[in-house]
């Protein structure tokens, strides 16, 4: 279910992924919050920094920092983009509850192209992968899919 929290938190999404854009970068925003207020966030440094330098990794890694635990299992995880497939085994190796974005990228996606956020069989492999997320898509879709084609990106939908 969407909620005015979920839509607060993917706009911060949707700011940092412009701030990327601004810096060269990406436009890839993320957040992860705690009892409805944000642990940590951060955009796409991967053109700059690392490759892996997602804006979810680098936001659940400064979630750890902050919260000073591997286990994110009380968090939700908000991106202005569906996240791709080793972001979304990050979140389930976090054990992250919710993962809310805006804009599904069914030719990459962890959710709608490959099935890692939803998949049951991987919680057999505890203590490494939790039980799958609550997922919830298409949170101001229009405002992150405006964003990424200013930018001059593509969106492919299936």
């Amino acid at each position: 279910m969407k909620t005015e929290a979920h839509e607060r938190f993917i706009k911060r999404c949707i700011e940092l992924a412009q701030e990327a854009l601004d810096d060269g970068d990406n436009p890839f925003g993320s957040v992860v919050v705690k009892e409805n207020k944000i642990i940590a966030e951060a955009r796409n440094s991967a053109l700059h920094d690392d490759i892996t330098d997602h804006a979810e990794i680098i936001a659940m890694r400064r979630a750890r920092e902050a919260l000073g635990s591997a286990d994110l299992s009380g968090c939700t995880l908000y991106s202005n983009c569906e996240p791709c497939p080793m972001c979304s085994f990050m979140m389930r190796e976090q054990k992250i509850k919710e993962v809310v974005f805006a804009l599904r990228t069914p030719h990459m996606g962890g959710y709608s192209r490959w099935d890692i956020l939803q998949d049951k069989g991987l919680a057999r492999y505890k203590p490494v992968f939790s039980t799958p997320p609550n997922v919830i898509t298409g949170v101001l879709e229009k405002e992150a899919t405006e964003q990424f084609e200013k930018a001059g990106w593509t969106i492919h939908k299936k």
